[in-house]
């Protein structure tokens, strides 16, 4: 059930990820503020929403079609397969702007410039601490429940699927350790994401300062809410295997599909780097021919930023909402693999626990 709904989630993200993104780098181009409705940019972003809802679709209704008893790689094969088409749609529309931009020479007369806020360090926004409460009290709420239950429950569990295992600290432990590392990830991710250095227009400095630190605000407020909607859904599924409550996976998982709601209407409403938060815009009150650095050299297929030069851990994404890390520092290839590494050495060993 999780993986179908991963399924779906994916699918929506892909194509909601065009209208989040700043206008001046549509699908990870760089473009000057005038161009943002260029003909070739308004067909591709056409293009791209028909292809991408067309793959999602198809591949959502495949993962929830499945017969019963599927193999459990199927939705994930999905997933990778509707990822991959989504990718293919994004390099078809960067491709057709790119030509276009280069044949034109889009940035030819344009004073091209890098602004930086010097304030960022000496009154840095603050973290959302009070966001973060609710999920602490749901881990101490799952371990407090897990402990006074454990005496009473029989020799053996029933799992997801039907599964039984031995009743153990691990079985009953799992909820409470998973909602232990999402919380704890999250959380440090969030405080590497408050040192990142704000995403600045050069052409509206001062504006775009302030709607960084409004967007900065909304999306961890938001985040924050989906890691407590996990750990809410956690609750849910220890409590359905201490024989608490009944209730069906999908019931357990509205709380998880309630978070991701949350955290799309914010970021929808908001845009990428708050540009949709109505303040003034790019170019406001600076000359026309102002525009940010053309530094698409950088951004490999428009994702991954890879900056040897760079020694910033996080930068703003270029397409879609959020963050993203630094291909071209060493310790961003560290966190990548500990983002990637410790969740899968974490389900082997409850895994290998309940067992």
């Amino acid at each position: 059930m999780v993986a179908d709904a991963t399924v779906a989630v994916a699918g929506m993200a892909m194509i909601v990820a065009p209208v989040v993104s700043k206008p001046t780098v549509p699908f990870g181009v760089r473009v000057p503020p005038e161009r943002t409705v260029a003909p070739i940019i308004r067909a591709q972003r056409r293009a791209y929403a028909r292809r991408t809802a067309i793959f999602a679709a198809c591949c959502t209704a495949a993962a929830f079609h499945l017969p019963a008893g599927a193999a459990w790689w199927l939705p994930r094969l999905i997933l990778v397969l509707e990822l991959f088409a989504c990718l293919v749609c994004l390099q078809l529309a960067r491709r057709q702007i790119l030509a276009v931009k280069q044949a034109e020479h889009w940035f030819a007369g344009h004073r091209q410039a890098v602004v930086a806020d010097t304030g960022w360090r000496a009154s840095p926004p603050r973290f959302p601490v009070r966001w973060l409460l609710p999920s602490l009290a749901l881990i101490a709420a799952t371990a407090a429940t897990a402990v006074l239950r454990y005496p009473d429950l029989p020799a053996h569990l029933t799992l997801g699927a039907g599964r039984v295992v031995p009743k153990s600290p691990a079985s009953m432990g799992a909820p409470v350790i998973g909602q232990a590392f999402v919380t704890a990830v999250w959380t440090c991710v969030l405080l590497l994401v408050y040192r990142a250095r704000p995403d600045l227009d050069a052409a509206d400095p001062r504006a775009s300062a302030a709607r960084y630190r409004a967007f900065l605000g909304w999306a961890a407020k938001a985040m924050l809410t989906l890691v407590g909607c996990v750990n809410l859904t956690l609750l849910l599924y220890g409590l359905r295997e201490w024989q608490l409550l009944r209730l069906g996976g999908g019931v357990a998982l509205l709380p998880l599909a309630a978070g991701y709601f949350a955290l799309f209407a914010v970021m929808i409403r908001a845009g990428q780097g708050g540009y949709r938060l109505g303040l003034a815009g790019p170019g406001a009150g600076q000359a026309p021919a102002t525009s940010d650095r053309d530094d698409d050299r950088f951004w490999k297929a428009g994702l991954f930023y890879v900056n040897r030069d760079d020694p910033a851990l996080m930068v703003a994404k270029r397409f879609g909402a959020g963050w993203t890390v630094n291909f071209g520092n060493l310790v961003s290839w560290l966190l990548t693999a500990a983002l990637i590494g410790t969740p899968i050495a974490l389900s082997v060993f409850l895994t290998a626990l309940r067992a």
